[in-house]
């Protein structure tokens, strides 16, 4: 497939940096996820990483605090005229905002996290109830949970004891490149839901970045909200050149 880079029917467009390492881990599992033999065969993407921005979860819990909705349609408007057909964002709370933003996006199609990892549910034959380990504002939102129940699964969060003693301090380590502080804390957290669900979902894209590549724990007690989202994307992608 030949011609301009912005003309290409299957360019990726990535709305990161919520975190950084969260969107290098995206960026690194659609890499694995792409049946490739050569550069040419994988997905070109364009990516904003800009980690200034205000806090998501702020807004959704305090209602007052400053919403990052407009920041994050600037970013989208970049990835837009760099000629992305597809976006997709590797940060579950920021998808508190996804209708105002795939509204948008126009008709560009903007994937939605949860919906991937429905999909990947359904994929692995797993059966409910589900686990969720997310920030607070991904909770509060609500969109895994009307997700889960749709497809007629139940779904058991962990108690605001672990939220605060291993959930919110371990991606604060995370966001201080402290991971195997913070693999240590999700583990106990995992664990600890474990006991009461089939699987338990990563609502929270910092949690499997804090994980060595590939950890066979991890896949085994876990659905990715990353990954998942990698293999949508990877799915799109194929579609739109199988489409030309």
């Amino acid at each position: 497939m030949t011609g301009s880079f912005k003309d290409r029917p299957d360019l990726v467009g990535v709305l990161g940096g919520m975190g950084p390492l969260a969107t290098a881990d995206f960026i690194v599992k659609l890499i694995a996820l792409t049946p490739a033999e050569r550069d040419e065969d994988h997905i070109p993407i364009v990516v904003s990483s800009c980690p200034q921005l205000p806090s998501r979860v702020a807004p959704i819990l305090e209602g007052h605090a400053r919403s990052p909705l407009p920041e994050l349609k600037e970013r989208l408007d970049f990835l837009l005229a760099a000629g992305a057909r597809c976006i997709v964002m590797p940060c579950n709370t920021a998808h508190h905002w996804h209708a105002e933003l795939a509204a948008a996006a126009r008709t560009i199609p903007f994937l939605h996290i949860a919906d991937a990892v429905m999909d990947e549910l359904v994929r692995r034959t797993i059966g409910g109830p589900i686990g969720l380990l997310a920030t607070e504002g991904t909770v509060k939102s609500g969109f895994y949970q009307q997700r889960l129940a749709a497809r007629g699964f139940g779904c058991i969060l962990p108690t605001e004891a672990v939220v605060r003693t291993r959930v919110r301090p371990g991606i604060a380590l995370v966001k201080a490149n402290r991971l195997a502080e913070a693999a240590a804390l999700f583990r106990e957290a995992i664990e600890r839901l474990k006991a009461e669900t089939g699987v338990v979902i990563l609502g929270c894209t910092e949690i499997p970045a804090a994980f060595p590549a590939g950890d066979p724990w991890l896949t085994a007690h876990c659905v990715d909200a990353n990954e998942a989202l990698a293999r949508a994307t990877v799915a799109w992608a194929r579609a739109a050149r199988s489409a030309i």
